[in-house]
């Protein structure tokens, strides 16, 4: 959304530097690079602007590749690339430099610009170079977010690429987390339905006491196999699941087998269900026998 943002700024700014129709195009996909594979990947010439946008800590590298170069200086100077210019293997002339520079302003500008929903930023150019072996942002093995944006001057033009470091743009993690994004994952019936059936299939073990015994450590160190035990029946017994208390119960035989019959729901447990059921409220008013 904010390379979207930025696009449409330069374009509107573009056309106020450039005399012939200028079209921006965003990147699809945004890349994900080590800063060593994007320095080699860079071309030679290219123009490149090393910018720190404060409060951020560290610098966004801008690459205008030495074809957009051309048509930049082309439509400044009413050229239409009649007479292609041969861009490899040579430096920018100090003309070239110069009239690139106030362009390269607009783009830093508007990118700043761009930003503003998410943070405000205080754009300063730190350097220019000429050469990626020199235009260093990060250490080799570091992500960067790397954005090429076609831009296209009359019948031409080239890429501009800005490059910003993934570790620079961490401090803004919650604030690129979109409002709406965050409402959507929120309340989504469906993952609501899936968490549902899942916490419902969940087996849980349930421990009831239905006895216990003192003896002393004489006693105990006589015990045998086949010792017994007299104990009492107790009134009633506690269900526990993972040591919390959860119903009362009385317990008995059910055919061979011992039995316990809820008869409660304890306190604690109700307040724990009703805190997993927020969205159920207690109704209120007469109730009819």
């Amino acid at each position: 959304m904010i390379n979207e943002r930025f696009s449409q700024f330069l374009r509107t700014a573009l056309l106020q530097h450039l005399r012939p129709p200028v079209e921006v195009t965003p990147p699809n996909p945004i890349q994900l690079l080590k800063h060593g594979d994007l320095m080699d990947r860079l071309a030679v010439p290219s123009h490149l602007t090393i910018v720190n946008f404060k409060p951020l800590r560290g610098t966004i590298l801008f690459v205008v590749d030495a074809r957009l170069v051309s048509w930049i200086i082309e439509s400044r100077f009413g050229g239409d690339g009649r007479f292609p210019i041969s861009t490899s293997n040579r430096e920018f002339s100090p003309f070239e430099q110069k009239s690139t520079r106030r362009v390269v302003q607009t783009v830093v500008d508007q990118f700043a610009l761009a930003w503003q929903p998410i943070a405000s930023f205080e754009p300063h150019i730190v350097r220019r170079e000429a050469n990626p072996q020199f235009a260093g942002i990060a250490n080799a093995g570091d992500q960067i977010i790397v954005s090429p944006f076609d831009v296209r001057v009359g019948q031409g033009g080239g890429k501009l690429t800005i490059c910003t470091p993934y570790v620079m743009l961490e401090p803004l993690h919650d604030q690129l987390v979109s409002d709406i994004v965050k409402e959507t994952i929120d309340h989504d019936p469906r993952w609501h339905e899936a968490l549902t059936i899942g916490v419902g299939r969940a087996t849980m073990v349930l421990n009831v006491e239905l006895a216990n015994v003192e003896v002393t450590v004489g006693d105990l160190l006589g015990l045998r196999p086949g010792s017994l035990f007299d104990i009492d029946r107790p009134e009633s017994v506690t269900v526990e699941a993972n040591g919390v208390p959860m119903f009362r119960g009385r317990w008995g035989k059910r055919g061979r087998k011992i039995g316990v019959r809820i008869e409660e729901r304890l306190q604690l447990a109700a307040e724990l269900l009703a805190s997993a059921r927020p969205e159920e409220k207690k109704a209120g008013g007469d109730v009819e026998q």
